[in-house]
């Protein structure tokens, strides 16, 4: 089975939940389907094609919060900064009005998975390296 890239997580409860992440090396937004009947997030997700424009918009404010995580851990600003350093909110800022609503699966193009997400060996916790395994739901 191969494994593809997570490129962004953007949300997480007990695993990622929305973001963005390849499918056969394309990168894709994925989006955990809520299961009414047990009231959780089962291993089944949407995944639609993105457009190069939120892409490359999602891909910098994910870089963003990634420097603001690597100082938050190094003790160089306060949890209450999230989701950016002090120097960095304004782009911040303007690149979640310009994302807006639109990082969500495509209803009319999405296909349903299954996933297994896999953090790499030696990656110690980190966002970055994650990986995730889809098969066909």
């Amino acid at each position: 089975m191969s494994t593809d890239r997570v490129l962004t997580i953007n949300d997480y409860y007990d695993g990622p939940r929305l973001g963005v992440a390849e499918l056969n090396g394309i990168p894709h937004i994925y989006e955990s389907e809520f299961d009414h009947n047990t009231d959780e997030y089962g291993d089944t997700y949407f995944l639609s094609p993105i457009g190069k424009e939120l892409l490359s918009a999602v891909l910098e404010d994910w870089e963003i919060w990634l420097r603001w995580e690597a100082a938050r851990k190094r003790g160089e600003v306060e949890a209450e900064t999230h989701p950016a350093l002090p120097s960095e909110r304004a782009r911040h800022e303007e690149l979640k009005v310009f994302v807006g609503t639109k990082l969500q699966a495509d209803p009319v193009a999405r296909k349903r998975y299954r996933a297994s997400f896999l953090v790499p060996p030696g990656s110690q916790g980190s966002w970055q390296g994650m990986l995730v395994q889809w098969v066909a739901a």
